[in-house]
């Protein structure tokens, strides 16, 4: 199966799994741990709903792997949503595997002078393996040579990755080649297309105008206790228009 048929196949299943929720009337922008907002949402674990779609997602991956990745001794996974897809691809190709918990703490395999492939269920800002994940193996003795996901966002991971040389691969790119699917599936408008295509471009331009054209959104989504750290979040990470976001708070027109 090529790369690009395992993409369609698998965003289909993710589809019918509900895996995405996108923009309407209702939610004009949906909130990132990273501080910064978008027009949808992915839970990659969603697949977990279907048998059959879940143990497809983890052949298509043993099949990614098995094509670009010359030499690796260990699979590993992070705490903890990674061990959905890198525990099933370890028993699969007969691989130890490594679960590796954010305090360090460290379950299965040795990694002292091994090579580690890390599996991951999403690549979003890519900071756990900065953060944790990388350094963990280094400190362990170990080598860390690529990142497989299952889904990739394509945003801040994607850079990170390639800025500090570390080889990245996924099963699920969202690139404009899955919307393009997702359009063709008839899931999202052909307006809605037009914003993620848009966003991909100038990911800030894009949450600037959704957050300065739906001042109520904003203001409610200050206001109630549940999501005001997330809301100063967006504050910081959005600067230049720190000060309009907060007339649009106290502002109660």
């Amino acid at each position: 199966m090529t790369t690009n048929s395992l993409q369609a196949t698998n965003l289909h299943n993710l589809i019918k799994t509900g895996a995405f929720r996108f923009v309407d009337e209702s939610t004009p922008w949906f909130f990132y741990t990273s501080g910064q907002v978008g027009p949808y949402y992915v839970q990659s674990i969603s697949i977990e709903k279907d048998g059959e779609k879940y143990a497809h997602a983890v052949k298509s991956l043993i099949e990614l792997i098995k094509a670009e990745i010359d030499s690796f001794d260990i699979i590993s996974g992070g705490e903890t949503r990674d061990w959905d897809f890198s525990n099933p691809v370890a028993v699969s190709i007969k691989k130890p595997h490594l679960k590796m918990y954010k305090d360090g703490r460290l379950i299965g395999a040795d990694v002292k002078g091994k090579k580690v492939l890390h599996v991951a269920d999403l690549n979003n800002e890519g900071s756990s393996v900065r953060d944790y994940w990388k350094p963990i193996i280094l400190k362990n003795g170990g080598s860390l040579v690529a990142v497989v996901s299952f889904v990739d966002r394509m945003e801040e991971g994607v850079e990170l990755f390639e800025k500090i040389g570390l080889p990245s691969l996924s099963v699920v790119p969202l690139d404009q080649s899955a919307w393009d699917i997702i359009l063709g599936e008839g899931y999202i408008s052909r307006n809605l297309h037009q914003q993620l295509v848009a966003r991909m471009h100038n990911r800030r331009e894009w949450a600037i105008n959704a957050l300065l054209e739906n001042p109520k959104y904003f203001r409610r989504f200050y206001n109630a206790e549940a999501s005001r750290a997330k809301a100063e979040k967006i504050l910081k990470t959005y600067p230049d228009i720190k000060e309009k976001l907060k007339e649009i708070i106290t502002n109660a027109h």
